[in-house]
């Protein structure tokens, strides 16, 4: 038995509702692509905005099926809002860093177009195609919402916000593929309440789509700008002003909790030697070479920053001296093998240094540096600590892990 449809909702019109979600999108377009023209490097824009693209085709064919054909007023027009789903959901997977199905949305798009055109020629069934259409966009708005739900980049709250939307919306096409398995009508436009719901359940997730991606291109862009302003462009490793901000931290924190804390300074040895003889460019490869070394063997509260030329120091937090030296010893001879695939003789001279109350930056980096100096003294490719026992003491690598 057909439901009893209600007449409030029959009485607004679905044409009508298609004009602001047609408007919405084509703005979200233009906007995203203008963002894609300036070439800013933020990840899943272009995606975002041919998913609108296609979005705004398929409902203005879907607004005038009745003076188009049928492959473009009904196949066409819902093979492509499902494909604006399939490029939305790619846009933000790869905004937040994880693997694309694009190619598997794409296969999904191929299917659902196929299905409704046998829905539409060989066995006509508007109930049909609702219910393939139901079953594709809660899969795709599931698939949305499962990558903005997930730990990511910041805004944290903005993401959730969109990935609830998502969430509901697939719940709400779960249902409505049940419903319309009862429903009976024949024009799609006036023949179910559910059909005003999904649309006007589509014009709110179009607006909150487009709002989303505007913040989370901004909050990106404010991202990389700081991140440029605290990285150096060649190694990848933090700047001074960033690592004195990040180490005065640190050094506050040991102070007042009495948490051991280690500096090692390092300074690759015989430099100048490979610019000069093979050039700044292998000189620049050598120094990002080194540094790939150093950012995979760190742990996340670790620092690491390129204090100038071919000297870089790492900050160790919760890491007496003997700890210290050790991680000293294994980036010293991980370098080594690095340099060697590179063809050249590479070493690298590190000074260790622990901090002792009342310490500041400065005091710190200036043990570990006379601690460099004694390793460069002793014939380099080595590590030295510095040991304050009333008075500098240093101590060489070996006789701090192997005592006598």
């Amino acid at each position: 038995m057909a439901r009893r449809v209600a007449p409030d909702l029959i009485m607004l019109d679905v044409r009508t509702l298609l004009v602001p979600l047609v408007l919405t999108a084509i703005l979200s377009a233009v906007a995203l692509c203008l963002v894609n023209r300036q070439n800013l490097p933020v990840p899943g824009v272009a995606r975002w905005a041919i998913g609108h693209v296609f979005g705004a085709i398929g409902m203005i064919f879907s607004a005038a099926r009745d003076v188009l054909p049928d492959i473009l007023g009904i196949v066409a027009s819902n093979a492509l809002i499902v494909l604006a789903l399939v490029f939305l959901l790619a846009g933000f997977e790869q905004f937040v860093g994880r693997r694309s199905w694009v190619r598997a949305g794409l296969v999904l798009a191929g299917l659902v177009t196929a299905t409704l055109a046998y829905f539409t020629y060989i066995q006509p069934s508007i109930v049909a195609r609702v219910m393939v259409m139901s079953l594709a966009s809660a899969l795709l708005c599931g698939g949305m919402a499962l990558t903005l739900l997930r730990p990511g980049p910041s805004p944290v709250l903005v993401r959730q916000i969109c990935g609830i939307v998502n969430l509901a919306l697939s719940l709400f096409y779960v249902v409505r593929f049940y419903v319309a398995s009862g429903e009976t009508f024949t024009d799609y436009f006036t023949g179910a309440t559910f059909i005003v719901g999904v649309h006007l359940f589509g014009f709110v997730h179009q607006l909150v789509l487009a709002f989303t991606q505007l913040i989370l291109i901004s909050e990106w862009l404010n991202a990389d700008l700081k991140r440029q302003a605290s990285i150096d462009p060649l190694t990848g490793a933090l700047n001074r002003r960033a690592f004195t901000f990040l180490a005065g931290k640190s050094l506050s924190r040991s102070e007042r909790s009495n948490h051991s804390l280690s500096v090692l300074l390092c300074d690759l040895d015989h430099f100048k030697r490979v610019n000069d003889t093979r050039g700044h460019a292998f000189g620049d490869q050598v120094l990002c070479r080194f540094a790939s070394v150093v950012l995979s063997a760190l742990r996340v509260e670790d620092s690491f920053c390129r204090y100038g030329g071919e000297e870089f120091v790492t900050l160790l937090p919760d890491t007496g001296p003997e700890e210290a030296v050790a991680v000293a010893e294994r980036l010293r001879r991980a370098y080594e093998v690095e340099a060697s695939a590179l063809g050249i003789n590479g070493t690298v001279s590190v000074g260790v240094a622990y901090f002792i109350s009342g310490d500041t930056l400065e005091s710190l980096i200036g043990r570990a540096d006379l601690a460099l100096y004694q390793a460069k003294t002793a014939g380099r490719n080595c590590t030295i600590l510095a040991r304050d026992d009333a008075g500098i003491a240093f101590v060489p690598a070996r006789e701090v892990l192997f005592p006598a």
